[in-house]
């Protein structure tokens, strides 16, 4: 939305968009191939004195089901409920993912991992398809085309932070 807000107050810009991980994003960036990354916080370690990095929005990452899944019949749905429980989930080593993993071992939780997938719409998918548990974002929540709902587990929390990032001392273009 922001950006085809931007294209219709500024039409004679282009953009290129990539869609990649946080850590090939924030590559790019320090390698001059893109001008400005979105990526999940923190930046890798070897990237933080060569990136501006701006604060943008928290999101909550949530577990999500197929509406017919079982996991809504039960009546108190508890972290526990999820031990052993099929997942599709972000590929391994995604800023997201290590989010996740991390929650999840803090609260004791190991998921069966079945499927690991690059995109949102394709975890969405598989999610309604397979009648697994996924964990998005709530900001990719209207993506899914199938009837696809959060699961409200009490005690558990994770959020993210997105930011922008640029390359230090490298001047952006007016577009950017």
């Amino acid at each position: 939305e922001a950006i085809a807000g931007f294209q219709r107050s500024h039409p004679g810009v282009r953009f290129q968009v990539k869609e990649a991980g946080s850590r090939d994003v924030e590559f790019d960036v320090v390698n001059e191939n893109l001008e400005l990354g979105i990526v999940t916080l923190p930046v890798q370690l070897q990237w933080s004195d060569e990136l501006d990095v701006v604060p943008l929005v928290r999101d909550r990452i949530v577990p999500v089901a197929a509406e017919d899944h079982p996991v809504f019949e039960q009546r108190e749905l508890t972290l526990s409920s999820l031990q052993g429980v099929g997942l599709v989930g972000f590929e391994a080593g995604s800023a997201i993912r290590q989010l996740i993993d991390s929650a999840l071992r803090q609260a004791g939780v190991q998921m069966n991992v079945l499927m690991e997938l690059r995109s949102i719409p394709a975890i969405l998918q598989m999610v309604s398809s397979t009648r697994s548990l996924g964990f998005v974002s709530t900001l990719s929540l209207g993506q899914s085309e199938g009837p696809i709902q959060p699961i409200d587990v009490p005690d558990l929390n994770i959020t993210r932070e997105l930011a922008v990032i640029s390359k230090r001392g490298r001047p952006l273009s007016a577009s950017a």
